[in-house]
């Protein structure tokens, strides 16, 4: 069966655990039911605090860090998060949901998964955890506004 242009038939949600989370899942909620679209939500563990926390720990206890277990524990812990998320938005009992959690860049990692997924439309909050670095060198939500295949749109509070 052939897409028809400009249907969302799958959004992705990336979910950073910011203050905006909430709203941007409710919102990405109502465009699914509006839609009748699948979901799939996405969190990425930034490589920035992987390798702060290989550091650290190496530091502290030399070459003890296990990347393997670090990730298994973390993507664990950030998987029951989105799920307590997703507990509190009574329209997501009705709506087919796909969670996923990823590594990496995070605006790289979220744009490989809009095509790993045949997502359409893609849905963000307007900023997460940005430091000064990424205002200088351009923040994540810019990132994807310039670089998606898909539609985005990015939900503020």
């Amino acid at each position: 069966m052939e897409k028809q242009p400009g249907k969302i038939s799958k959004i992705l949600v990336a979910i950073d655990f910011s203050a905006y989370s909430r709203d941007t899942l409710a919102y990405a909620v109502e465009t699914a039911d509006l839609t009748q679209a699948n979901m799939v939500l996405i969190n990425i563990i930034n490589q920035k605090q992987i390798d702060a926390m290989e550091k650290a720990i190496n530091a502290e206890y030399s070459n003890r860090f296990d990347l393997a277990k670090f990730l298994s524990e973390e993507m664990a812990r950030r998987k029951l998060k989105l799920k307590t998320l997703i507990k509190g938005i009574p329209a997501m009992d009705d709506l087919p949901v796909k969670i996923r959690i990823g590594h990496g860049i995070p605006h790289v990692e979220i744009l490989e998964a809009v095509k790993r997924e045949n997502a359409d439309f893609l849905v963000f909050g307007p900023k997460g955890w940005t430091d000064l670095k990424g205002f200088l060198f351009g923040s994540v939500a810019e990132k994807l506004f310039r670089h998606s295949p898909v539609p985005v749109m990015s939900v503020r509070s």
